[in-house]
């Protein structure tokens, strides 16, 4: 049976009282084995509490000099009030053992302009109730808490973080603030103290509905070193109304919400609450969950340009690429720049999404790489990802800067792993009914179907004679009075794609656009299949 005690064995000068307990300078008070202390309001003023029982607190805590408990308590303090009760004074207290919160009313680290931040050395354990930081940091030991729940974490509602030692075993960060979202750490990196807390909104500069309404800054110690998995934590009503769950990601913003690093899209574990772990994080700053919305919608989408296919291969030549002409940021004015252009790019293409009920209206526009196979790629050579669309069923259309370009003969729906080729079949493309002077895509060979060549202007049409016709513009890149130049370049007017544009001579681009239209008929003109 524990012995209660409303006295123990002094050392030094204290005064103890049921109502409030004092230490001054040099004084000791000894909780032994299988005792309690029970106590109001205790205030250190340099004296020590060596705890290897239970103290039991109906008050506050104020420590204004020194470590109040010895570094050999291993017993347990409770916060047991009926009210609430905080952690105050101006010198961090140091918790041994185990620190108990049991008190539906909450506790909470000084919400006054002075105060410290606190340690706790042993377990944190929650019985009922928060502890709220307010301004000032908890460090929190190699044990996880125990206890936490819905009702029972810590409250990172001010600027005051829990700060934790992370290697490369799960570290649970049992934060929240109007909720319990807790975060687990993980860093295969350098060892490393990180601090972290949680607000109940996503970062001010990615306003969108899909999103988690929550995000978690984390600091570290030691900048740089990191290698962190990060697993986020929400429940279902913190889930704006866009956001998609069985496609979700952990983001990592350093501007509040203007750019962001994205782990891997999947479905969220757990059922109500659900995580998301996302991997490879090599700094910190605030961490968000989002959907696919941000990490991306991956679609297989092939095309040929006729211009650099070759029938003796089966594929394109990159010979733009080969004489180092593609340029790292994109012809087409969306501003996409890349550090470095895929080995097997033939060139950049532009890719629309059109609006489901009028094919006619551009909704998003990208610009991405093809390949020698004709896939649309990303700079690292992976299949194209859109970000920033809304996941629906749109008509899918192809642009190149002198190629016809092609649009889906009906809606791709982007909710699966959609693959859309409009390599092998005609039909694949949307035929325009009013045009009876060419198919949407030109038979390079048997079977084999490709994105007309010969549209120097960009406007529609391939003209070899005429007002503003194809040939003129290649005359205007060479000189109207040096029809004979070769001007080697990455230009529209560059029609057989073999790096020079060139009026006369062999290989010409003129010839190029004449073969188009036909040798025998070079007043005929060619259209662009697309709705607009």
């Amino acid at each position: 049976m524990k012995k209660y005690l409303f006295a123990a064995f002094l050392f030094g000068n204290a005064f103890l009282g049921y109502t409030q307990m004092v230490l001054s300078s040099g004084s000791q008070i000894v909780v032994s084995s299988g005792s309690v202390l029970v106590a109001n309001d205790i205030t250190g003023s340099g004296g020590t509490i060596k705890n290897l029982g239970d103290v039991s607190v109906l008050g506050d805590i104020t420590n204004n000099s020194g470590a109040l408990f010895d570094a050999a308590s291993n017993g347990t303090v409770t916060f047991e009030g009926s009210s609430a009760q905080k952690v105050t004074g101006t010198s961090s207290i140091t918790f041994y053992g185990t620190l108990d919160i049991d008190n539906s009313s909450g506790v909470s680290l000084t919400d006054d302009a002075t105060g410290a931040s606190q340690t706790i050395d042993g377990t944190l354990n929650f019985t009922n109730g928060l502890l709220t930081l307010n301004a000032f940091d908890l460090t929190v030991g190699s044990t996880d808490p125990t206890g936490v729940g819905t009702t029972k974490y810590i409250k990172t509602n001010s600027t005051g973080v829990v700060k934790r030692t992370v290697g490369s075993s799960d570290v649970v960060f049992p934060v929240g603030n109007s909720a319990y979202n807790p975060i687990i750490l993980n860093n295969s990196g350098t060892s490393d103290t990180y601090g972290v807390k949680v607000t109940d909104n996503e970062p001010a500069n990615s306003s969108t509905v899909h999103m988690v309404d929550r995000s978690w800054t984390v600091t570290e110690s030691v900048s740089g070193g990191s290698d962190l998995a990060v697993t986020t934590q929400w429940i279902g009503t913190e889930e704006l109304s866009g956001f998609d769950r069985t496609k979700s990601n952990v983001g990592l913003t350093t501007d509040n919400g203007s750019s962001y690093t994205w782990g891997s899209v999947g479905a969220a574990s757990g059922s109500d609450p659900y995580t998301r772990q996302g991997t490879g994080f090599t700094g910190v700053g605030t961490f968000a969950t989002g959907d696919y919305y941000y990490g991306g919608i991956e679609i297989d989408l092939q095309a040929f340009l006729a211009a650099a296919y070759n029938t003796t291969n089966d594929n394109m030549d990159k010979t733009l690429n080969t004489a180092g002409l593609l340029p790292t940021t994109d012809p087409y004015s969306l501003n996409t720049t890349v550090s470095s252009v895929p080995a097997n790019a033939v060139d950049w293409v532009k890719i629309q999404l059109r609006d489901p009920s009028n094919s006619a209206t551009v909704l998003y526009s990208f610009a991405r790489f093809i390949d020698q196979t004709g896939q649309v790629i990303e700079e690292d050579g992976s299949n194209f990802t859109m970000t920033g669309v809304t996941s629906g069923s749109y008509y899918v259309a192809i642009l190149h800067r002198n190629h016809f370009g092609v649009m889906s003969n009906s809606t791709i729906d982007l909710s699966g792993s959609p693959t859309l080729s409009f390599k092998s079949a005609q039909a694949t493309a949307w035929q325009d009914g009013s045009i009876s002077t060419n198919s949407a895509m030109k038979e390079v060979e048997t079977g084999v179907f490709a994105m007309w060549e010969g549209d120097a202007t960009g406007d529609g049409t391939i003209k070899y004679n005429g007002t503003g016709n194809d040939k003129n513009e290649i005359l205007g890149v060479v000189g109207l009075s040096t029809p004979n130049n070769i001007v080697n370049s990455y230009s529209a007017s560059d029609i057989n794609m073999d790096g020079d544009v060139k009026y006369n001579g062999t290989s010409n681009d003129k010839n190029e656009v004449l073969g188009v239209v036909g040798l025998s008929t070079p007043n005929d003109i060619k259209n662009e299949h697309l709705p607009n």
